[in-house]
């Protein structure tokens, strides 16, 4: 199973292959993370994610969609954003790219603050869908998922993700030109067609909430280990038992101490990759004061024993 890093504000840590060509190439096996949904985080610079496989549903701020299968989502600098499958089981191999605003142009530069600022570095547009359906976000796609090509033909990305048959490797003896050019070909057709994208106002109540949703998920970040009650997490906020389950609902759709279970089996996922830790230190460590309720609870979540987890974990581990 999966996990980001994330820090006390849901942000994620990025880290690019070539700090001067700050771009980054994923396949994002859905089934790999606990019940199927990538968590809800945030990031500088931009995000595209293509829905290959089945429908995905995708959850920007508070709002969620449904992303149809083939259809790909440009998601702006800051926005809280999060995947979850839509059919658990089904393949679903979703490639995405993660990158910086300096691989389209200078920060500074006419290009950005004239015709790239305007459109996804602002509340106004969170973020873009492109449907196959329409010719113009076709022929963006097209440009899309040759940036994808070119960056997983590359062997210093290659090994980082598993294929994804909806990608084709592409080479090319200049690919960061390339992968530049085909960007500011999608973003040109996006700026463009500007005034047909929908405006998303940011909300003062909205802003309000994500700050007390930092400030419980650090507590639970901190302290899932601890045999933590609901009135503990909703003081760290500084509200109501029922305010912090609203709270939740609207950002993670569950409540607070779903969340906590979770983040509690991320862990264990991690110690358990030691084989030298027994499964009741696991439990304990994780702020299960019963073993048997451990496993169970894991097996459910992931459908594989603590043993077994760990077995498979150590045959992906051999040469």
């Amino acid at each position: 199973m999966l996990s980001l890093l994330l820090d006390h504000q849901l942000q994620e840590s990025v880290s690019f292959a070539d700090a001067f060509f700050p771009i980054q190439y994923y396949v994002d096996d859905l089934n790999q993370w606990p019940d199927g949904q990538v968590p809800l985080h945030w990031h500088f610079g931009y995000e595209v994610f293509s829905a290959t496989g089945q429908d995905v549903w995708l959850q920007i701020g508070d709002e969620q969609r449904l992303l149809r299968a083939g259809e790909s989502v440009v998601v702006g600098g800051g926005q809280l954003h999060s995947y979850r499958l839509s059919a658990p089981g089904r393949p679903c191999l979703c490639p995405n790219i993660v990158f910086s605003e300096e691989v389209l142009a200078p920060l500074t530069g006419t290009v950005f603050q004239k015709y790239l600022r305007p459109l996804l570095s602002g509340p106004a547009i969170s973020h873009v869908i492109l449907s196959p359906l329409v010719p113009w976000q076709a022929e963006a796609s097209r440009a899309l998922f040759e940036v994808y090509g070119l960056l997983c033909g590359q062997p210093s990305i290659l090994p980082l993700c598993p294929a994804c048959p909806a990608v084709r490797p592409e080479s090319s003896p200049c690919p960061e030109l390339v992968v530049q050019q085909r960007l500011l070909q999608l973003f040109t057709l996006l700026y463009l067609r500007r005034e047909e994208l929908g405006r998303t106002p940011a909300r003062r109540s909205g802003h309000r909430t994500q700050i007390r949703m930092q400030q419980m998920v650090r507590f639970i970040r901190c302290h899932y280990a601890e045999p933590l009650t609901l009135e503990q997490v909703a003081a760290a906020a500084g509200i109501s038992r029922s305010e912090a389950g609203r709270c939740f609902q609207k950002y993670y759709r569950q409540s607070p101490m779903h969340y906590l279970l979770q983040c509690r089996l991320n862990a264990a996922q991690k110690l358990l990759q030691d084989d030298a830790v027994p499964v009741q230190e696991v439990a304990a460590r994780c702020g299960f004061s019963d073993s048997s309720y451990f496993i169970k609870v894991f097996q459910k979540h992931l459908n594989l024993t603590p043993a077994a987890y760990r077995r498979r974990q150590a045959e992906k581990r051999k040469p």
